[in-house]
């Protein structure tokens, strides 16, 4: 039972360090990105200034997500970027009782949708109003496979 408990007691500790360390990677990140995609699906990234870094996040991620790297350019840079699935990211954050943020909210919209006019259409307005009101950029893409 005590031993148990200590291995318990460790898994938590680990966990915490790794959350800490990912959040002061975070820290360090230039962008967060929002890629609506059809069929509808949302990912959600995080662009890096260092190589390092973006490892870093990753690695703590894969724990609960699948991530997927890429390359980002920005003001002529190659940089960094880790993506993984909105749904998943959204639940795991909604359990944190973290408060979502207006384009989290814009993403979930989105997600409900099953018709892709509507889907568009509703996207296309939510968007508008938040840049209006925030400033930002869009990214528009169609998933392979």
């Amino acid at each position: 039972m005590l031993e148990e408990v200590a291995k318990r007691v460790m898994e938590i500790m680990e966990f915490a360090g790794s959350y800490a360390r990912e959040f002061l990677a975070m820290s360090k990140t230039v962008a967060k990105v929002y890629r609506f995609c059809w069929p509808i699906r949302v990912y959600i990234g995080w662009i890096f200034e260092d190589l390092k870094t973006a490892k870093e996040v990753s690695k703590v991620f894969r724990v609960f997500f699948k991530v997927k790297s890429e390359w980002r350019r920005m003001n002529g840079r190659e940089l960094s970027a880790i993506f993984i699935d909105f749904e998943e990211w959204i639940t795991f954050y909604s359990i944190r009782s973290h408060q979502l943020h207006p384009l989290d909210i814009i993403a979930l919209r989105y997600l409900k949708n099953t018709n892709m006019e509507k889907a568009s259409k509703q996207l296309a307005r939510n968007l508008a109003e938040f840049f209006k009101e925030h400033g930002g950029e869009v990214e528009w893409g169609v998933e392979d496979g």
